[in-house]
């Protein structure tokens, strides 16, 4: 395996085009001198609210997290309404932050730290993730959702029960979030050592690679037939939508479980739809099948605070971009 690895590394280098990494890197270079928390834990005390997280702002923590980092590595947490509850929580958000930079802690004692307290950071941990990249790039991959690694381990003919065991000397089912996560990173990292073209690879690039060698649309994240149509079901239709009015009756219809108690205004211009989110605070958003459909119809980004769609078929979120909301996501957290 690994002369052959060898040989699809020779050809990447020829044909990836690294211009839009080295930029990353320069980003992510702003982003220590900002917040050199690593060095300097400190400073997280000196952390405000509106340093962290300020809708319509140009400089905050968050924006560097998920935005101007994110050629390096990509994250999708609908952030907008996301955000808010860390600083609402903040003392707790620098606690854990406190932990991402101990180098003391072991990578999988940062991950399973308490971030579920504050809602919409646990689950996969993947902000933790982020996060957790942007201070330990050398240490740790900028592939965060755990179904990636595994298939891509899985790709470089790992069995992940024996290395659970010989790693963490139980079974990879009863791993948590972050054990997966280190042993997946350990992995993973294992072959870019072995392979002599890769040992001088930064790890955004080594992401790249294997998501370029292994594309990830080999993994299947559809829902089953058989598991749609009762969950459609019990969203009151009997099929799946297949154009944007569908998506206006089911947000008609659940809007308040989406997070938009009120509607104030509907309309038949852009934007769709005036609503008041859980935070009391007044957000325009655009109904589309999918989420391209809004770059397809030339809507202005910076007039819109929400995308709902049916699905989202972006493979990467653009800085500014509404926050995308897709209603097949959500029924998938339902199966």
């Amino acid at each position: 395996m690994l002369k052959v690895l060898e040989e699809k590394a020779r050809e990447f280098e020829i044909e990836f085009d690294r211009s839009e990494l080295n930029a990353g890197w320069k980003d992510h270079s702003d982003f220590l001198k900002k917040y050199p928390y690593r060095e300097r834990p400190e400073l997280i005390d000196e952390l405000t609210p509106d340093k962290l997280y300020k809708k319509g702002a140009k400089d905050y923590f968050f924006l560097w997290i998920e935005h101007k980092t994110r050629s390096l590595g990509a994250i999708f947490t609908y952030g907008g309404s996301v955000y808010p509850n860390a600083v609402a929580k903040i003392d707790i958000f620098k606690s854990l932050l406190k932990i991402v930079v101990d180098d003391s802690r072991r990578l999988s004692e940062k991950i399973d730290a308490e971030w579920d307290r504050i809602k919409g950071f646990g689950g996969d941990r993947l902000i933790a993730k982020k996060i957790v990249f942007l201070y330990y790039p050398k240490e740790v991959l900028p592939i965060f959702k755990t179904e990636h690694l595994e298939y891509f381990a899985r790709s470089l003919e790992y069995n992940l029960d024996e290395c659970a065991k010989e790693y963490w000397n139980k079974s990879y089912k009863d791993l948590s979030i972050g054990e997966k996560y280190e042993l997946l990173n350990e992995l993973l990292l294992r072959i870019k050592k072995s392979v002599d073209r890769m040992k001088d690879w930064d790890n955004a690039y080594f992401a790249r690679f294997l998501y370029h060698t292994y594309p990830i649309k080999k993994l299947s994240k559809m829902i089953p037939k058989k598991a749609i149509k009762p969950l459609i079901q019990e969203w009151r239709m009997l099929f799946e939508p297949i154009d944007e009015l569908g998506v206006a009756f089911l947000f008609a219809m659940y809007h308040k479980e989406l997070g938009f108690p009120y509607i104030v205004k509907v309309s038949n211009k852009f934007p769709d739809v005036t609503a008041i989110d859980k935070n009391g605070e007044s957000v325009t958003i655009e109904l589309e099948y999918r989420a391209s459909d809004f770059i397809a119809h030339g809507h202005a980004q910076d007039e819109c605070d929400y995308i709902v769609c049916w699905e989202n078929d972006l493979e990467a979120a653009l800085e500014g971009f509404p926050q995308i909301i897709a209603l097949k996501d959500k029924l998938k957290e339902r199966s």
